[in-house]
């Protein structure tokens, strides 16, 4: 039989909250989801050409989800993320509450030779954004948003790009996209980074109010391109 310390069980519950918390909300409201909660573990960058999910599935899957019910008030949430780059995050409060879900889908890479190379990443994905809320409200009862990140193995942010942001602050919304990304990333010998994208659902209402949004995300594709760079010159070369 074991026995667990009341205050070791109670700092855990609240640091995985922070964690969640942290994850889902980020620190601003555009600049949710920069951050993984768990540290996947990085595939070697093999071929010249990366394809996914066409050549392996993706290895970030991540979908938290939050409910904050109020006094007489329901709150819903719900969220996916699949290796083969479909993704959803769904949140509806009903009478007052709070309801944030979440996805983190993308892949972790490490280069396994002993030079840096140069990543061309390619990140193309199709997208449909829904919210509203009742009565009308001209405060942001309901938002939704999809952002692109990459961090390396220190946890540094490397890039970041906002693909779509609603809220119902400008009015209700119901929309369809597709985004193309590209840029490139050096990366050291035997260093890793974490490419994803992350989409978030954030519901807050009062009593007597109701809203609800979603983001979906169709089709997510990677394509990784790997560069090597050329040696270093020494004194010795010349």
């Amino acid at each position: 039989m074991h026995y667990h310390n009341s205050k070791t069980v109670s700092w855990f519950i609240a640091t995985a909250g922070m964690v969640l918390s942290f994850l889902l909300t980020g620190c601003g409201g555009g600049e949710f989801g920069s951050e993984l909660a768990m540290r996947p573990t990085p595939r070697a960058l093999g071929a010249a050409v990366l394809r996914l999910p066409a050549d392996e599935s993706f290895s970030i899957t991540l979908a938290p989800t939050q409910e904050t019910p109020g006094l007489g008030g329901q709150a819903e949430a719900d969220a996916s993320a699949a290796k083969n780059g479909a993704a959803e995050a769904v949140a509806r409060v009903d009478n007052g509450g709070s309801a944030m879900a979440g996805f983190q889908l993308g892949h972790s890479m490490k280069n396994d030779a002993d030079r840096m190379v140069y990543l061309h990443v390619r990140v193309a994905c199709d997208y449909q954004t829904d919210a509203g809320a009742a009565p009308p409200s001209t405060m942001p009862e309901a938002q939704v948003g999809l952002n692109l990140y990459a961090r390396d193995g220190r946890n540094r942010l490397l890039r970041s790009f906002n693909l779509a942001q609603h809220s119902t602050e400008t009015g209700a919304v119901a929309s369809k996209d597709s985004k193309v990304i590209e840029f490139t990333l050096p990366l050291g010998a035997r260093e890793w980074v974490n490419i994803f994208v992350a989409g978030r659902a954030r519901i807050e209402t009062t009593e007597g109010h109701e809203a609800h949004g979603s983001i979906k995300l169709n089709k997510l594709e990677m394509t990784i391109e790997k560069e090597t760079a050329p040696p270093v010159k020494t004194a010795a070369d010349e």
